[in-house]
């Protein structure tokens, strides 16, 4: 969003919170067993969620959910329907992404767990950010916050959010304020994931500001998570983000370093699109007479 290589998809970005929703903050105890069946296909969706499988993720999903509603399982329905949110906006069709979200807000008093109803809400907040509503993403940040009290486990990610609506509106002081203090809130171990987002998007923030040290810092820790936790997407984004840093900063052989390497994650994954987007910025570099690469090559 901040940078022109980012197309539709935002897993940069924050919102990606708990995987299994109903693990957050709810004590385990043995399940019967059709909510053995359920758990079962709802770790199978996860998997698949990682995995960039998006139709796989759906099918589990609407069957772990078919299954939790026929037993009345309520934390696990809401954390069905907050991942087929996730998957629906992945497969870019927010009005069902919307749909599944507003069930859970439709009771006077949803029954549902506050903590997936806050992440509800900053999901909700995400998908109006990114139809141009803002005034909506405003309004539902601050309703995840209530449901949140900033104890809950998505109070990073309602950061991130701020710090989203503060970069969109150039106030960069504010947004990396903002997003420095979710990585703060997500720094306990347990939300790698988002931590690695929050992380990305200050030095996005940083980039903007062209503090490129800084930038160069985040990306690379954001790289340090996304290796260890084994996430190719999110791999090639810090990759190519740090490519991006060191070239603003005058390093192009760096730079180039950075861009090969992403390339090769993009072929290993096999993305062509990511692949040609990965080639664009690198014969950018090669052809620009500043860098040095011109006639060389």
């Amino acid at each position: 969003m901040v940078l022109p290589m980012r197309r539709r998809n935002n897993r940069g970005l924050p919102l990606l919170f708990c995987l299994v929703l109903a693990s957050c903050g709810s004590a385990p105890e043995k399940p019967n067993f059709r909510s053995e069946q359920a758990q079962k296909l709802s770790a199978r969706a996860d998997t698949a969620f990682l995995q960039d499988e998006y139709e796989s993720a759906k099918a589990h999903y609407l069957q772990a959910l078919r299954i939790n509603a026929s037993v009345e399982n309520t934390p696990e329905i809401a954390a069905m329907r907050f991942n087929l949110a996730r998957v629906f906006r992945e497969l870019a069709y927010p009005w069902q992404a919307h749909h599944h979200l507003d069930i859970l807000f439709s009771e006077p008093e949803p029954p549902y767990p506050p903590a997936t109803l806050a992440a509800a809400a900053a999901l909700k907040s995400q998908l109006y950010f990114e139809g141009n509503q803002y005034f909506l993403a405003l309004a539902w940040i601050a309703k995840g916050e209530v449901y949140c009290q900033k104890k809950c486990p998505v109070s990073g990610s309602l950061l991130l959010l701020r710090a989203q609506m503060a970069q969109r509106d150039s106030h960069l002081d504010e947004a990396l304020k903002f997003a420095d203090e979710a990585v703060v809130a997500l720094n306990s171990g347990s939300q790698q994931m988002e931590l690695a987002n929050a992380y990305r998007l200050s030095g996005e923030i940083s980039l903007a500001k062209e503090d490129h040290t800084s930038a160069i810092h985040s990306f690379q820790q954001a790289y340090t998570i996304d290796q260890k936790l084994g996430v190719p997407g999110k791999i090639r984004l810090d990759l190519l983000r740090l490519g991006v840093a060191h070239e603003r900063a005058g390093a192009a052989s760096m730079a180039l370093h950075y861009y090969a390497r992403a390339l090769a994650v993009s072929e290993a994954m096999g993305n062509a699109q990511n692949a040609e987007e990965v080639r664009a910025y690198m014969k950018a570099l090669q052809e620009n007479p500043a860098a040095g690469f011109h006639g060389s090559q």
